[in-house]
């Protein structure tokens, strides 16, 4: 039972007002949700249902050992290092217990549409996989890694075209307006074919945004359940499961088989297409392509992570914030090199004008993420924020030959330390694994 007037000695106060009126309407809903009206659940609440945790949290760590820890040092995208690399190390590591505790005696196939930076494809074809990452957008870090991981620039076009039937597995990770494809994909490929499908944004099978039908169920939840009709549509048996990932959407679809025989693959194909086009493409399929008015996503986009903003302004918040950090280190001083305070990031966002902390929300950030994205000055955890020690170039080299990647681009950045440090940079021009700059 929840209480809300034990310690309240005014029941009008704006605070039990708000309690009594908005908090505890939303907590209902929140505890409800995942319930029809039958009882029924409608989303998976469970985690890790499908492989065994403890086989899941002792390859995790094992795989975050062997490659998360060097992959954030390095990491070259403007993006947090440590939710994006932990993240797929978490993936990875539960498709490879679900391929091996469905006593998949081979190694398996894939093809990850949607790839972003590939890291899953890396993974997965370190591992012993053998795969293909398809995006739309080339990113910087896809020419650091290894030959024999395959990253193609294409953009994927729902079609007769666009199929894998060599492929063991089709994943869609945050794949955006190609979710809804990925069952149908699967499907038409082969009838060997599986899908595993992590959704995040809402798209419909045009490429639009989804929109809510139900205002009784949060758009999260309605669209997973539009998905797996999807799935199930297709000829699927499909289970849900909850990852454990940084990340508020963290349900997963998974296939295991079909509903119907191998023998009827061909008939039971035709059924879906004609299923599909009654309910899903409103007549507007045209030959080779299912539908004529798919919109495919822009192979340049704006990116908003505030990796776009002014670059005057992230230089005058940044240097408010190592301002900060450094207050009392000084050029003359005599101790030895100083990374300064740790200082929480509440406390930071008191000192940035209002105006600019506008324009990073208008980015779909804030303080924290452009912090991390300018990880080779700051270390962010645990809502702290303080001065990074730079790399020696012997460190990301250790780490390039561990890792068997091609190049992190050694002394070609400017050193932030060297120029702006009251103390310079610890390491020498020679050592140090970002450029001095002369004069």
């Amino acid at each position: 039972m929840i209480v809300l007037n034990a310690h309240c000695d005014d029941e009008n106060s704006k605070s039990y007002m708000w309690l009594k009126n908005k908090l505890l309407p939303q907590f209902i809903k929140w505890t409800t949700e995942t319930e029809s009206n039958n009882g029924k659940k409608k989303i998976c609440t469970a985690s890790l249902t499908l492989v065994s945790s403890s086989k899941y949290f002792e390859k995790y760590n094992e795989l975050k050992l062997k490659y998360g820890k060097d992959l954030v040092k390095i990491w070259p995208e403007c993006t947090d290092p440590t939710k994006f690399v932990y993240e797929d190390v978490a993936i990875a590591t539960y498709l490879l217990l679900l391929w091996e505790d469905r006593s998949l005696v081979k190694k398996q196939t894939f093809v990850d549409l949607g790839c972003g930076n590939g890291l899953l494809v890396y993974i997965l074809c370190k591992e012993g996989h053998a795969g293909l990452g398809i995006d739309v957008r080339k990113r910087e870090i896809w020419d650091m890694y290894p030959p024999e991981v395959k990253l193609k620039m294409k953009t994927i076009v729902p079609s007769e075209s666009n199929l894998f039937p060599n492929a063991d597995w089709i994943i869609g990770n945050h794949s955006d307006e190609l979710t809804p494809w990925i069952p149908v994909i699967a499907a038409k490929s082969s009838y060997k074919c599986n899908f595993f499908l992590l959704p995040c944004c809402a798209f419909n099978f045009d490429g639009s945004k989804y929109q809510r039908v139900d205002s009784k169920k949060s758009q999260y939840t309605e669209y997973l359940e539009h998905v797996k009709k999807i799935c199930e549509d297709c000829g699927f048996i499909t289970d849900l499961d909850r990852l454990k990932i940084p990340s508020t959407k963290r349900i997963c679809l998974v296939s295991n088989g079909r509903m119907y025989s191998p023998d009827t693959y061909k008939d039971s194909i035709n059924k879906i297409s004609k299923i599909f086009k009654e309910k899903h493409a409103r007549g507007n399929v045209e030959n080779d392509t299912w539908l004529a008015d798919f919109k495919a996503r822009e192979s340049t986009q704006k990116v908003r992570n505030c990796t776009q903003l002014d670059k005057n302004l992230i230089e005058s918040i940044v240097k408010i914030v190592t301002d900060c950090l450094l207050e009392g280190c000084s050029k003359d001083c005599n101790e030895q090199w100083s990374v300064g305070k740790i200082v929480e990031i509440s406390e930071l966002v008191s000192l940035i004008p209002k105006q600019n902390l506008i324009k990073l929300k208008s980015e779909c950030g804030g303080l924290q993420t452009l912090l991390k994205n300018n990880h080779n000055i700051f270390l962010v955890s645990g809502g702290k924020v303080q001065l990074r020690y730079p790399k020696t170039v012997d460190q990301v080299i250790t780490i390039q030959k561990r890792q068997k990647i091609i190049d992190t681009k050694i002394q070609v950045k400017p050193c932030w330390f060297h120029n702006n440090h009251p103390q310079g940079c610890p390491l020498s021009s020679i050592n140090c694994s970002f450029l001095h700059s002369k004069g």
